[in-house]
């Protein structure tokens, strides 16, 4: 059985194809239109489908479009249906009010029609609506490796619960619990995100402003329209999440910050008052979703599951023995957990023990296909031998190499197919990346990928986790070697590592067993292969970034450019 699942109706979207009930292909629009999370988030768009991402799953597959037997779609319009209330508190036209809501439900009506379309056949009966909320459950549950497990659900909004707390069970997830809007952390974030002069999707900036603030100034006043106890009791009034304004937040924390203005030591504490409450509820939610199934692993998935301070603190302090996070745990992780949960529904096959986390499901190029980009972007490469050694030698030299290798990620981290490789030993890397290469604010820190074998050599690993090898726990660096990697090592001691195993990923192991062997240090720098945009999916969309930044070489495949 064939089952392609989509993401489509918010943001991130993205495309999936599960056959035999193995993920064969799976990656996101944004990848391929160069639009930064798919395609804007509006009332009127539910219908926008990933056209490319959903070609590529097909090519990937070797199928045509009439050998797909079910589409799995991340959405339900019949619960939406059951559970939308208007907004007092929202824009006429947008979401939340009235008539905004029936052009969202007319677009979610569109989409078998549009997929019949794109796909060429009548595939309206082929059409299987899976909750948000499951299919995010399900992306974490069925690729955890256990026949049983405890599910948490955090983002910002499905149909119109907030958070789900269930269970995994064989074949299925079931919602036990539930939070509904307004008590929605993730709104939360994005609400103060933008009051903080971000984007709404900036909360990565502000976890990393997070560590150099103090939480106590502002904790009391953000207590008071959050609540203080284990479930969050978000005031709507204080948030106004669907309005433009700011009015209610300035009253208690002073006027917003503008994208332009400096960033003062209050916005600063006020993000370390958001972390602090994030790592609050989402202990609070864990216990709640233990005692409803107490079992030994978590399986935590949604946009809050990108919180790598939070994710440490649950690791550590909650219930689970084990908690399992996938690599795309945001909106695109959705496609793959809503293909899975129609297949093993349909199927009747239950999940196979795995730790496959679908990092690598995007596409790979051929060498025909890399010196074509080559010739295109008017650079001449040349064809090395052993690539993981010549770039460790170079990174190990001072250089910043782009690292492009085999199939791309899945998720908004690079795990080594798609990245820009440093030296975690200088100390004025950080600043030099941030400012010329990456063009972002002089805060932000740079993970280590870091082989596996070493890791708890140099890191306080605590409890183990599969999901070390995708990048979404900030671990403490053990303090005597510390000054040995500055470039990795955030304000407050911790780095976001990523674990690199000879089985994951034979090519990058190799380029950090050589920089090893070069220096005595088992990690490189590792930051998304990108400047402002989505991360690179092409050779020519690498070359692009290359001939556009101050990156001193660049490895695709087995072909190796440099400045000139």
């Amino acid at each position: 059985m064939r089952v392609l699942g989509i993401n489509c109706v918010y943001h991130e979207s993205s495309a999936a194809l599960v056959m035999d009930g193995r993920v064969v292909a799976a990656a996101e629009e944004e990848r391929f239109n160069r639009l930064k999370h798919g395609k804007p988030a509006l009332v009127s768009n539910a219908d926008t489908l990933p056209v490319e991402a959903i070609a590529f799953c097909l090519e990937q597959a070797g199928l045509e479009s009439e050998d797909i037997d079910l589409v799995a779609v991340a959405f339900d319009p019949e619960v939406r249906r059951d559970t939308f209330r208007a907004d007092p508190l929202s824009v006429p036209g947008d979401w939340g009010s009235a008539d905004g809501e029936a052009l969202f439900q007319a677009g979610l009506a569109r989409i078998p029609d549009r997929l019949s379309d794109l796909l060429g056949f009548d595939c309206t009966e082929a059409v299987r609506w899976i909750p948000h909320h499951v299919a995010h459950g399900a992306s974490a549950y069925f690729p955890c490796g256990d026949e049983q497990a405890a599910v948490l659900v955090v983002d910002g909004i499905g149909e119109s619960a907030t958070a789900l707390l269930g269970a995994g069970k064989g074949a299925l997830v079931e919602s036990l619990a539930d939070l509904r809007y307004p008590n929605s952390v993730g709104f939360v974030w994005e609400k103060l995100s933008a009051y903080l002069g971000f984007s709404a999707y900036d909360a990565s900036k502000v976890m990393g402003l997070a560590s150099y603030g103090d939480p106590r100034p502002f904790s009391a006043a953000l207590a008071e329209i959050v609540g203080e106890g284990p479930e969050p009791h978000v005031l709507d009034d204080a948030f106004e999440f669907r309005l433009p304004g700011f009015d209610a937040l300035e009253q208690r924390f002073g006027p917003r910050r503008r994208a332009d203005e400096p960033i003062e030591q209050r916005h600063i504490n006020l993000a370390a008052t958001l972390q602090s409450w994030n790592n609050q509820t989402v202990l609070g939610l864990a216990e709640q979703a233990y005692r409803l199934h107490p079992t030994d692993t978590l399986c935590f998935s949604g946009g809050v599951a990108l919180n790598c301070t939070t994710n440490w603190l649950l690791k550590e302090e909650g219930p689970f023995a084990r908690v399992f996070i996938p690599s795309a745990p945001h909106d695109a992780g959705t496609a793959v957990g809503a293909a899975l949960t129609v297949w093993h529904a349909t199927s009747g096959v239950l999940p196979q023990p795995s730790t496959d986390g679908c990092e690598y499901t995007g596409p790979e190029y051929s060498d025909a296909q890399i010196l074509a980009a080559f010739a295109q972007a008017g650079v001449a490469p040349r064809r090395c031998p052993d690539i993981a050694g010549e770039v460790a030698g170079r990174i190990a030299a001072g250089e910043v190499v782009g690292w492009f290798q085999g199939r791309m990620e899945l998720g908004p981290r690079a795990l080594g197919n798609r990245s820009l490789l440093a030296d975690p030993r200088d100390p004025g890397m950080r600043d030099m990346l941030n400012e010329k290469v990456k063009h972002r604010e002089p805060f932000r820190p740079f993970a280590p990928s870091v082989l596996a074998e070493r890791a708890r050599d140099w890191f306080d690993l605590g409890r183990d986790s599969a999901s070390f090898q995708f990048m979404l726990f900030t671990c403490p660096v053990r303090p005597e070697l510390a000054a040995r990697i500055p470039a990795v090592v955030h304000v407050d001691g911790t780095s976001r590592i990523q674990t690199v195993s000879a089985e994951a990923n034979p090519r990058y192991h190799r380029l950090i067993s050589e920089f090893h062997e070069r220096t005595g240090v088992p990690m490189v720098l590792n930051t998304s292969f990108n400047d402002s945009e989505p991360i690179v999916c092409s050779p020519a969309d690498a070359l692009a970034t290359f001939l556009g930044t101050r990156i001193d070489a660049v490895a695709i495949g087995d072909y190796l450019a440099t400045r000139v």
